[in-house]
């Protein structure tokens, strides 16, 4: 992920998008292509992590989604 900090929402693109992607995917959330575009499959799939690590569920990777993903990877 970048070090600079970008909210993510449908219509998104770029190797940010590709990293939530790969995250999502790792973690199960995500079953698409990773192409660093941000579909409806992609928000569906943050939807479904932010509603399982009780985040305001909107579909846009935002600081406290974002957060929660490093966590994943950290814990």
């Amino acid at each position: 992920m970048s070090k600079s900090f970008v909210s993510l929402k449908e219509g998104s693109t770029g190797d940010d998008v590709r990293d939530i992607q790969e995250y999502l995917k790792q973690l199960g959330f995500y079953f698409g292509s990773i192409n660093g575009v941000f579909d409806q499959n992609t928000k569906a799939a943050v939807i479904k992590f932010q509603k399982n690590n009780a985040i305001a569920a909107d579909g846009v990777v935002g600081i406290a989604t974002r957060a929660a993903l490093v966590r994943c990877f950290w814990n």
